[in-house]
């Protein structure tokens, strides 16, 4: 499987050389609008309603509204601004956290993390402590250019990265108003429980496929074996996948981690923890504090 991007997992001073992959995939039938009489797909034009024509890329700018019909416009070089410069990807550990505590209406989209670079010691290390503790980190992570909550935990061999939404974008259960009801009669509810006993089991998601999805390719199969298709020529633009990659470093794990509760306030969790110095530095300061050795033959 091709990893999205290759970053680094930042744990108190250590970096660990990271890559990330896609953990779902969207199978939802798509259908794409197509003109009936000739089978052509339908183009979207980008057209302005008060000047009556079409507009180019050029002239497309993006609006925040900020009330009904007002508009905050913002410029390519603003909104990049604001976004900061695009990266690799990064996972920073804000603090260790307890998955129970987190409700399942955050959850977003799943990834997997895997090691990256020549060696595997750190993130087998992290993944162990975790483990262990029965603990998930909470982390941000940066995609390109935006920044996310997300939440760290081990999964097997690998790490599962639960991207997390923000607490503003969870809208709040008691802002429904529900109808007034009865308590349930005894009754009512042996018989609700006895239906819940009769209908229990392990989870096992592969007992319940997609009706609608199999519905929809059988049904294209067979419009196929009649030869109802409508086939036009069109030109494809294809994707370039993007490269990148984190070189590992040989570092003094124990090293650092002993720097890392150093630099964290007494008997406080690794929340705020500050970054004197990136394991990178670190690194390379050790290698300047050696004698450099002179060069054989050499006088």
């Amino acid at each position: 499987m091709r990893a999205m991007w290759s970053g680094e997992i930042a744990f108190g001073l250590v970096t660990i050389p990271a890559k990330l992959y896609s953990a779902t995939k969207d199978l939802t039938p798509s259908f794409h609008q197509l003109h009936t009489e000739c089978g052509s797909r339908i183009s979207m034009v980008r057209r302005c309603p008060k000047c009556n024509r079409d507009v180019e890329w050029g002239e497309i700018g993006k609006g925040y509204e900020v009330a009904k019909g007002e508009y905050a416009l913002f410029s390519k070089e603003e909104l990049a601004k604001m976004e900061g410069e695009e990266s690799p990807g990064g996972i920073d550990i804000v603090e260790f956290i307890d998955p129970k505590d987190v409700d399942n209406v955050f959850f977003s989209k799943s990834y997997w993390v895997g090691p990256g670079g020549k060696s595997a010691r750190g993130f087998s290390l992290l993944r162990e402590a975790l483990e262990s503790t029965k603990r998930a980190a909470l982390c941000k992570v940066r995609i390109r250019t935006r920044t996310q909550l997300a939440m760290l935990r081990p999964r097997g061999k690998l790490f599962g990265l639960d991207m997390l939404r923000f607490a503003d974008e969870v809208v709040p259960g008691d802002e429904i108003v529900l109808p007034d009801t009865k308590a349930a009669s005894d009754r009512e509810l042996q018989l609700a429980l006895n239906l819940v006993d009769q209908l229990s089991g392990e989870f096992d998601v592969t007992k319940h496929p997609d009706e609608y999805r199999a519905a929809v390719e059988a049904a294209a199969a067979e419009k196929v074996e009649r030869d109802e298709v409508a086939r036009a020529e069109e030109t494809e633009e294809k994707a370039v996948p993007g490269a990148g990659g984190v070189g590992g470093k040989v570092i003094d794990l124990a090293d650092l981690l002993a720097r890392s509760l150093r630099v964290a306030p007494a008997n406080a969790p690794t929340k705020g923890l500050k970054k004197t110095e990136p394991a990178e530095e670190v690194a390379a300061e050790e290698v300047e504090k050696k004698p450099k050795k002179k060069a054989a033959g050499k006088r």
